[in-house]
């Protein structure tokens, strides 16, 4: 079944939004969703950090993040 823009508009959202969560748990820090979902180079740097960190759940969520963005 193909999925619909609203659903992808949704699953994009929720991901963002754990993999904020997770990485302001974790470590403090507070990223910017918005600039992180305009600028490529911005996503990739907060990616990179979030691979350096020791919990796991914020290195998957950034695996996931990494390939619905197409930064692999």
């Amino acid at each position: 079944m193909p999925v619909s823009v609203e659903q992808k508009a949704d699953d994009d959202f929720t991901l963002h939004t754990q993999f904020y969560v997770a990485v302001r748990r974790s470590t403090g820090r507070v990223i910017d969703l918005v600039w992180f979902k305009q600028n490529k180079e911005y996503a990739r740097a907060v990616l990179d950090y979030a691979d350096a960190t020791s919990d796991r759940e914020v290195r998957d969520l950034s695996r996931r993040l990494r390939f619905a963005k197409r930064l692999i």
